[in-house]
This record gives structure tokens, sequence and C-alpha cells, in this order.
């Protein structure tokens, strides 16, 4: 009952041992478990890590879920999902790869990334690199795209991949992002 209680409270489905609320990936199991004690505290007093592991176990079963579709066509984002029709939806679904990004159809000019841009890549290689950064968004490999730029140390080129991993965030894969130097 406290697990369905704290389900009702805090909706999660668990997909292969791993919890997601719609926000996302829940990446620290131990804001969970710190939840859970300030639940039971005042009734349990022996035995606690091994009732919250329990408990935790419990919320696993309660909350299975078959593996989510993914979708090529729309981005999950913090604030909503944009799809590539160009519509946002600001209603949230249950997704394994929600951006920690806001959508903002109103934002500025990127005018300081793009004088960077300028300043690291020749002219050309710019709507390339948005390109690939673009099918980083989408949870498909379908392009099969690679991209390696090169150079000297110094020149800016681990900044792409801190840029990346901050639009990604935890819910992507970005450990194959280095910097490479000639």
């Amino acid at each position: 009952d406290f697990c369905k209680a704290f389900l009702e409270q805090h909706p999660m489905i668990c997909i292969n041992g791993t919890f997601f609320t719609v926000d996302g990936r829940v990446t620290d199991e131990n804001k969970l478990k710190k939840k859970i004690l300030e639940w039971i505290s005042p009734y349990v007093f022996a035995g606690i890590p091994k009732k919250i592991i329990n408990l935790l176990d419990t919320m696993r079963v309660l909350a299975y879920s078959e593996p989510l579709p993914t979708y090529a066509d729309r981005i999950f984002l913090a604030n909503g999902t944009y799809y590539l029709s160009g519509e946002f939806e600001e209603t949230k679904d249950f997704c394994v790869n929600r951006l920690p990004v806001a959508y903002n159809p109103n934002a500025p000019e990127p005018v300081q990334w793009l004088k960077f841009l300028d300043q690291l890549l020749y002219e050309d290689d710019i709507p390339t690199l948005q390109e690939y950064m673009g099918y980083c968004l989408i949870p498909t490999n379908k392009a099969q795209k690679m991209m390696i730029i090169t150079g000297n140390g110094g020149e800016g080129k681990s900044r792409l991949g801190l840029v990346m991993r901050s639009i990604l965030g935890d819910n992507m894969n970005t450990n194959s992002i280095q910097s490479v130097e000639r």
C-alpha cells in the first residue's frame, strides 16, 4: 500500500530496472530513498536502509513498463514536446530521452554562439555541424553520422562537446564526445 501511495504522489514507470518520470530518467536514486525515508521515518525505527531498498524493489515491480517506443518525429524537451513538423505541445509524456533544455520560440539569435562557430570553423562547415547536432537530438542512428573535428589545442573543439553535453543532459549517451588534437 505504501508503494502504491508513493507512486500516486510521484508517478513513475520502471524500464529495465530504471525509473523514469515524465521529466526523464531518474539519475539519482538517492533522492528517491530520501523521499521514502521522509515518509516512513515517523513509523519505522529499525532496519530502515533495508526497508528502503525493499520498498524501492517493490516499486520497480509495481511501476514496471515495457520499453517505450522511440519516435524519430519529435524531440522531448524540459517544457514539452517539439514535433519536427514545427508544432509544440506543452504536455509531457513518459519518454526515455527528455532533454534538459526548454523550447522557447521567441529566443533571441545566439549571437555569441554563432561568433564562436565563425571563429572555430570555416563558413561551409557550420551547417554541417548544425546538421550533426540535429541528428543527436533524435533517438535514432538512422543517419549513421559521425563527426571528427581535429586541430591544435586551445582552439575550442572541446567547447562543442561541453555545449552538446549541456543540451543532451544525462538522458543521452555523450561518452564518445572527445577532443582530438593534431
